[in-house]
């Protein structure tokens, strides 16, 4: 019992760590983590979650998950400055509570990546099949467009997309630097546009009621606000990966906390921006 929560040397991280180049600035990281935040979540969850939990008061929810998110990641950005090592909240913990507790935790970001990845694989799948195959008359049969949850074999799509970005990966943060920057100046372009053009496109009428009473459950009758805010703080997930670069970050006492706080600031401006521009072009029901 003595040596299970023997602490680990942040020594033995930096000399793991001491391998990897040091090649990332403050703009590398928001690039990196918006584009782990901003994907499929903002293309499904605002419109879910007005519909199912919250009406247009759900930009209100996705306030609450950044301001808990941006409490996180500052967190996040003090261990980052005072350990600058790879390893993320498994390195943190295993420096400070002990190897037991960085075990545990080094699971629970196994299962949270997984969980994210899947979900995101999938609503690759889903828009690249729908959007690109389909309209030139590519139709996969159903065994290998879905999973077996989902009475196929395979999502071929899915699986596909996640070795390209593992193949990316696998090259070293200097490629999938460059690719991630590219993709994520092309995904907050197309999020801009549609804020931008769509409020020309909102009803007034459709923010009453903003926060339907039917939606007004206990406790304090923000039933529906907490509710939906809970599931859109799963859109936040991926922020807490900048932290896991920190070995790879020029300058990581500044840098990284630049980009944590940066990320969530930017993550909660589109996020709100969004929200409030879908709710107004579209009633919630």
């Amino acid at each position: 019992m003595k040596n299970f929560f023997k602490k680990v040397p942040v020594n033995t991280f930096l000399k793991a760590d001491s391998r990897l180049t040091r090649h990332l600035n403050a703009r590398d990281l928001v690039a990196l983590g918006i584009g782990a935040v901003i994907g499929t979540g903002i293309f499904i969850l605002p419109g879910h979650e007005a519909a199912q939990h919250a009406g247009p008061a759900v930009a209100i929810s996705f306030l609450l998950a950044a301001i808990v998110s941006g409490m996180v990641g500052m967190a996040y950005a003090e261990f980052s400055s005072a350990m600058p090592v790879a390893g993320s909240a498994y390195s943190f913990g295993s420096v400070i509570y002990g190897e037991v507790v960085g075990w545990i935790i080094g699971w629970g970001l196994l299962l949270e990546y997984f969980l994210a990845v899947s979900a995101e694989a999938t609503g690759f799948a889903s828009y690249f099949n729908n959007n690109i195959l389909a309209p030139i008359g590519i139709h996969l049969p159903k065994a290998f467009e879905a999973g077996p949850m989902e009475g196929g074999v395979i999502n071929i799509s899915a699986v596909l997309i996640v070795l390209i970005v593992a193949l990316i990966l696998y090259q070293g943060a200097n490629l999938s630097k460059r690719v991630e920057n590219i993709a994520v100046i092309i995904k907050v372009a197309i999020i801009i546009l549609f804020i931008v053009i769509g409020m020309f496109y909102i009803k007034a009428d459709n923010y009453v009621p903003f926060y339907p009473k039917k939606f007004q459950t206990p406790p304090l009758g923000i039933g529906g606000i907490s509710t939906a805010a809970a599931t859109v703080f799963f859109a936040f997930i991926g922020f807490d990966a900048l932290a896991a670069n920190s070995a790879e970050t020029k300058d990581p006492e500044k840098n990284v906390v630049k980009g944590i706080m940066g990320t969530v600031i930017i993550a909660v401006l589109l996020y709100v921006s969004f929200s409030l521009v879908l709710t107004g072009m579209i009633n919630y029901k």
